[in-house]
């Protein structure tokens, strides 16, 4: 899976096991999802798979209270771990139709100050944080969780049968993302796929600001046929891209949010640029879905996909 749509992906699922916003109703019924806990010498505690339990489990980690660190302090003793899983089904992420398994881990360490701190990562994002009193000592006594100590991860994961999104590597091994072994290829979204992920979605295209509605569609078949056109896996990484100064258009996708299957929310604004005769986009996914706030990524995008693009600017609305 290309990086665009791990981002992407970031935005629509918008509900890891733990990676989640508190801010939103954890709902997660219908999720294949579990945690499995370890301890420093590698000894296997339980499993939460429990689906009451797991949504205990993330509003006790006090996620906005975390206070993000640049790096692992020295004097500190790896606790526990707690590794989740979950399966990755929206068929929009799916070039082949096919769930994935996506890993991702959460390590307790203790200061010799007495002080909590989490390291939370995955392949892709890694964060590190001095977390609350109550959350350090919550995930400090696995043994309060309801447990499940007659099944392991491995005996889930078989039953799964399903490949990892994200591959079970070290990350300290892999520090180049460009190494990580995502599914490559050229991506399709039909109708009925989109229809799986949210049963409604809109599109609505603005000018430089979003004064001006410019167009709308809300028809499936014309979202897919739009997304197809995107051409996304030619969308490159633009780390160092400039900031938006020439601005040609806007565009605002809409979904359903899984806690709220009747009402569309905001789920990605993309800002097209021009800047020293080269396109961008900056793709904005608002901070209610991320517990690190706003989330903001930068691609360079060739002078065909923008003037695909801004075709649609050129429609009428009706």
């Amino acid at each position: 899976m290309n990086k665009l749509l791990f981002i992407l992906l970031f935005a629509f699922s918008a509900i890891g096991i733990y990676g989640c916003s508190q801010k939103e109703n954890f709902s997660n019924d219908e999720k294949k999802q579990f945690t499995e806990i370890i301890t420093a010498s590698g000894e296997m505690i339980g499993i939460i798979d429990n689906h009451k339990e797991i949504e205990r489990f993330v509003n006790q980690l006090d996620i906005e209270s975390w206070n993000d660190m640049e790096q692992l302090p020295e004097d500190i003793d790896l606790v526990y771990s707690y590794i989740s899983y979950e399966v990755i089904d929206e068929p929009i992420f799916l070039p082949d139709g096919i769930p994935l398994v996506h890993m991702s881990t959460l390590e307790l360490y203790i200061s010799d100050k007495g002080e909590y701190i989490i390291r939370d990562y995955d392949q892709e994002i890694e964060t590190i944080a001095r977390i609350s009193e109550k959350a350090g000592r919550f995930l400090n006594a696995p043994e309060d969780l309801e447990l499940n100590k007659n099944i392991t991860a491995k005996d889930i994961l078989d039953g799964w049968g399903l490949d990892f999104y994200v591959p079970n590597s070290d990350i300290e091994k892999i520090d180049d993302i460009e190494n990580a072994q995502y599914y490559q290829g050229k991506t399709s979204f039909t109708e009925k796929e989109l229809r799986k992920t949210s049963k409604e979605q809109k599109i609505q295209f603005y000018g430089a600001d979003k004064s001006t509605l410019l167009n709308e569609i809300d028809d499936i078949s014309e979202i897919a046929q739009y997304l197809n056109g995107l051409a996304l896996d030619q969308w490159e990484y633009a780390d160092n891209a400039p900031t938006p100064g020439e601005v040609e258009c806007q565009i605002v996708r809409f979904m359903l949010s899984r806690d709220n299957k009747k009402e569309l929310k905001e789920m990605d604004t993309q800002i097209l640029y021009k800047s020293d005769g080269n396109y961008y986009i900056e793709e904005i996914i608002p901070g209610e879905y991320s517990d690190r706030g706003e989330f903001i990524t930068h691609y360079q995008v060739s002078e065909e996909i923008a003037k695909y693009i801004l075709s649609y600017l050129e429609l009428s609305l009706g």
